[in-house]
């Protein structure tokens, strides 16, 4: 990577196959400044090299969404003090959305709260805290419930595939009896070949097909949109075809066989992986929250006499930060007084406690399991030793082997060739 070179990692939503992630690196890489343009599948990121001086990451989340596929969103939702009138309220507004990665930002001064929108990867909440402090205000609480925007995001799509496939089963089902019941003699003739019989079919294959089934309609238009042809168009040409045959067998314009229970057979069946499918993706992010698990969620701090306690996220580069025993170390620094045994094996893997006295460093996340301790932050936020292993388990996530590589080639070609 060249020096004045970038790398960001993007959290995306609505891909559903190889192909979509073809034409989100396409996409990307048509960018003037964009190096080097990698999509994940199975962990839902793009990781993106670029030239900053010719780039910025707000191109690359409107080049994504262009594309047909949008990006993880986390909400903050903060209590402010000392907002004064409407031009307050305007004015932080404009501060925080010109900060990168804040997707808009909004101030209710009735109620005196502020909700920011923001892409979890660019910018942090600890960062925005920070920036509502820099612009004369101050943050009293947040919703911590928006931490983990990712794991948010694909659990809200596990719970829309469940319901969608039990929606797909609940009529699918009988539909299936009917149709392979009629076909096998298992139903009486005066009841098979009656107009009613027909029409049930009908109604049941409807809302399969055009409710259970919208995402591939979606999918397809996005992906014919932009010139290219995933595994929605092969789904939704499938199953449409069927169930515009059996439209045109049912209303007498040609004479043949109904296959609503083919349609619907194949878009619940598909439902189904995409359902396994998306429980799956919701354990790629098991390993990162773990670590963050890890982190305390506050900190004591000494500042002109006074301790206090405050979010982790607040605590300041040269802050004095007490921890007591059988508490963990909030974040990275040197001690400068009292002295300690800290168990270091979430970093070093040894179970055997450090012993710790004044001008030795600590690390963030590690556990004090003996005496008090008085250390000095040196490195805080983005800069401890655990948000760099963070990033670093991020950025792997978000690197494709070879073998995935050549798999990606050949889906941006398989479904031109199946059509073909």
């Amino acid at each position: 990577m060249a020096e004045s070179s970038r790398t960001v990692t993007l959290p995306i939503t609505g891909m559903t196959c190889a192909n979509c992630v073809a034409t989100i690196e396409r996409g990307l890489r048509k960018l003037d400044g964009v190096e080097v343009a990698n999509v994940n599948l199975a962990s839902e990121r793009a990781s993106v090299e670029f030239d900053p001086a010719r780039l910025a990451p707000q191109a690359l989340v409107e080049r994504i969404r262009r594309s047909g596929y949008d990006v993880a969103l986390g909400e903050a939702n903060l209590s402010l003090a000392r907002v004064g009138d409407s031009v307050d309220a305007q004015r932080l507004e404009r501060i925080l959305f010109s900060h990168e990665g804040v997707e808009s930002a909004s101030v209710n001064l009735a109620a005196e709260t502020l909700r920011v929108q923001y892409i979890p990867t660019l910018i942090s909440q600890a960062e925005i805290r920070q920036a509502v402090r820099a612009a004369g205000f101050e943050p009293l609480d947040t919703d911590a419930g928006a931490v983990d925007v990712e794991q948010n995001a694909r659990q809200e799509e596990v719970d829309r595939q469940r319901r969608l496939l039990v929606v797909g089963l609940s009529l699918t089902v009988p539909l299936f009896l009917m149709g392979m019941g009629r076909d096998l003699g298992l139903v009486p003739h005066d009841i098979a070949h009656a107009s009613w019989y027909n029409w049930v079919m009908l109604a049941l294959a409807t809302p399969v097909q055009f409710v259970v089934g919208a995402q591939y309609y979606v999918g397809a238009y996005k992906a014919l949109r932009n010139r290219s042809a995933n595994m929605d168009v092969l789904i939704a040409m499938g199953s449409s075809a069927a169930f515009a045959y059996s439209l045109a067998v049912l209303f007498g314009l040609i004479r043949g066989h109904l296959y609503f229970e083919t349609a619907a057979v194949i878009i619940t069946l598909i439902r189904l992986g995409k359902y396994l499918e998306a429980r799956a993706r919701g354990r790629t992010g098991e390993a990162i929250r773990r670590l963050l698990g890890l982190q305390a969620r506050a900190a004591r701090v000494e500042r002109l006499g006074v301790e206090q306690d405050v979010p982790v996220e607040d605590v300041q580069r040269g802050d004095i930060v007490l921890v007591r025993p059988g508490e963990r170390i909030p974040v990275d620094g040197t001690v400068i007084e009292g002295r300690t045994a800290v168990d270091e094996s979430m970093i070093t893997g040894e179970s055997v406690p450090v012993e710790k006295a004044p001008g030795d460093e600590v690390i963030g996340a590690t556990l004090n399991k003996m005496g008090a301790i008085r250390f000095e932050a040196t490195r805080v936020g983005k800069d401890t030793a655990l948000a760099q292993i963070v990033r670093l388990v991020q950025e792997a996530q978000g690197s494709k082997a070879p073998i995935q590589r050549l798999a990606d080639r050949v889906a941006a070609v398989f479904v031109p060739v199946v059509i073909g």
